[in-house]
Formats: C-alpha cells, sequence, structure tokens
C-alpha cells in the first residue's frame, strides 16, 4: 500500500481542562469551617436573614465541642454569651452566703435555700443554652433534643425566678405563699409542656414559643399588684428591690420580642450574621436580667431581714 495513503489512527488530544491540574479537584483541599444559609441542609435552617457563618453538620461531638474555640461563627456569641453567663451564676453561688447572708442573724436555711434554687436554675438555663449552641450542629437528632432542652431550661430560670420574689413578697403569710408558689409551678408545668412539643420546635413557631414564654413570665403581675395593694408600689420598688425585677423582666420582654421579630438582621440581611444579631442580643439581655432579679433578690433578703418579725 502506498505510504501515503496510510491510515494514521486518529489519537483525540486531550483539552486544556483536562490537560490542566489546577481543574482536577484535590481530595487534600480542605474544606471551609463555615457555610451559607443555602448550603445548609433543611434542618439546621432557622433564620433567613443570617446568611453565612453556618457550621457544617459535624456528626460526632468533637466537632461541635472544637468550634466553640477554634473558629468564628455565627453561634460562637450564643456560645460564649451563655457559657461565661453559667460561669458567673457559678461565681454568685460560692459568694453570696458569706457576702450577703452570713452578717444577718436572722436568716435560716430557707433563706440559703430560696436563694440557691434561684441561683442553680440560672446555672442550668445558661448551660443548657450555650450546650444546645454548641452541639446545634451536631445532626437533626442531637441537635432537636439538645433544643428541647435549650426550652427546659428557660422554663426553669423563669419559675426559678418566682420562688424567692413570692417567698420574700409574701412573707409573712403562709397561705398565700403557698398558693402563689403552687400556681407558678403548675403554670411552668404547662407552658413546658406547650413549648417540649416536638410541633413547637420548628421555626414557623417561633412566634408562639415566646408568646408562651412572655406569657408565663407576665403571671407576675398578679402577685406584683397583690402586694402593691397590700404594701404600697412605693415601697415595693424603693425598699423591697421590686425596682430591680421590673429591670429584669423589661430586659427578658425585650430581648424577647426582638428575637420572635428577628430585629435587626430583618432590616439588614447579612449585615448581622456574626455579631449583634437578635438571638445574640437576646442572650445578652437574659444574662442582664437575671443579674438584675438577682440584686433585686438580695434587697428582698435585706429587707425580710430587718423586718423579720410577722405581726
Amino acid at each position: 500500500m502506498d505510504p501515503l495513503h496510510q491510515r494514521i489512527p486518529f489519537t483525540k488530544a486531550p483539552s486544556t481542562l483536562e490537560r490542566s491540574p489546577l481543574n482536577v479537584p484535590s481530595s487534600n483541599t480542605p474544606l471551609s469551617n463555615t457555610i451559607s444559609w443555602h448550603e445548609l441542609k433543611d434542618w439546621q435552617r432557622d433564620n433567613e436573614y443570617i446568611l453565612t457563618g453556618y457550621r457544617r453538620a459535624q456528626l460526632h461531638w468533637k466537632g461541635c465541642f472544637t468550634s466553640v474555640w477554634a473558629y468564628l461563627h455565627n453561634e460562637t456569641i450564643n456560645i460564649h454569651s451563655h457559657l461565661w453567663g453559667s460561669a458567673l451564676f457559678i461565681y454568685f453561688l460560692t459568694t453570696f452566703y458569706p457576702a450577703y447572708v452570713q452578717h444577718h442573724e436572722e436568716a435560716t436555711w430557707k433563706d440559703i435555700a430560696i436563694i440557691v434554687i434561684f441561683l442553680l436554675s440560672a446555672v442550668f438555663c445558661l448551660t443548657a443554652s450555650a450546650f444546645y449552641h454548641a452541639a446545634s450542629c451536631h445532626s437533626k437528632e442531637v441537635s432537636s433534643r439538645c433544643h428541647a432542652l435549650d426550652y427546659s431550661g428557660i422554663v426553669v430560670l423563669i419559675v426559678g425566678s418566682f420562688y424567692p420574689s413570692i417567698y420574700y413578697g409574701f412573707f409573712c403569710d403562709l397561705r398565700l405563699k403557698a398558693f402563689y408558689l403552687t400556681s407558678i409551678t403548675f403554670v411552668g408545668v404547662c407552658a413546658a409542656y406547650i413549648v417540649l412539643n416536638p410541633e413547637y420546635a420548628k421555626p414557623s413557631h417561633r412566634g408562639a414559643r415566646t408568646a408562651v414564654f412572655i406569657g408565663l413570665g407576665l403571671c407576675a403581675v398578679i402577685p406584683v399588684t397583690h402586694l402593691s395593694l397590700t404594701h404600697g408600689f412605693n415601697e415595693l420598688i424603693s425598699s423591697m428591690g421590686f425596682g430591680w425585677l421590673l429591670a429584669s423582666g423589661a430586659l427578658y420582654i425585650g430581648g424577647a420580642l426582638l428575637y420572635a421579630n428577628r430585629i435587626p438582621e430583618k432590616l439588614a440581611p447579612g449585615s448581622f450574621d456574626y455579631f449583634l444579631a437578635s438571638h445574640q442580643i437576646f442572650h445578652v439581655c437574659v444574662v442582664l436580667a437575671a443579674w438584675a432579679h438577682y440584686r433585686g433578690l438580695l434587697t428582698c433578703l435585706h429587707y425580710r431581714m430587718s423586718h423579720a418579725s410577722c405581726l
């Protein structure tokens, strides 16, 4: 055969994209620590106005707890605000007796116990919250269970805040004291039953959850009104520490309303992904409110130790 007419096997030349090693994904390329809203799994989605800074689904505890310290994400402030808030109230647990109770000869074990109940409720709430926000990136099942723990902590803190306030407010009336303590315990159990229903864990029920918590807190209006009629509103505010308790309530409600309405991130989506989002503001309000409540209880304690006799 004529060499000029021999068929030469055709071999397709590799394209530029195929030849370039830059376009071959490397299995060694590390994934970024955070992802955007659009990359989230459905169970991770809660606030569409927070656009970036989400942690990947970890599927193991090490990844969750490493994220607490290792890198910045949009839950960092939520975790640390309540983690250190819990540490603050543990400090109060160790110092309130020598600082505020020991020098009152009239103080009994009941005075110690009632303050300890409040401080432990604050520690439980803040610890449960920090734990949930750390573990929320684990998996759907773990996130759901930890979210229920978080809700339980809120109810425990609200009810635990009522106990010493009612104890000192109705210090000399055992029947009214028992009535209000029993009532708030019953209402707290009902609130827990509602918010622990899995249906209420959905983002669409954010407003309903907030309404339950605010409603539980507003139960304070009834005993406070009662006390203002028996003691006078001025005495409640100036002598019995209820000014601090009103400030505490205002912080709780104000923070909860911002959280429910997702302000300020709703006004400028993506601008508050890491700092000053509504949930973060709410967390700070909770710590400040619990501290204000503690200051009010110490004033109540001092007032009752100065008016210890019941006529």
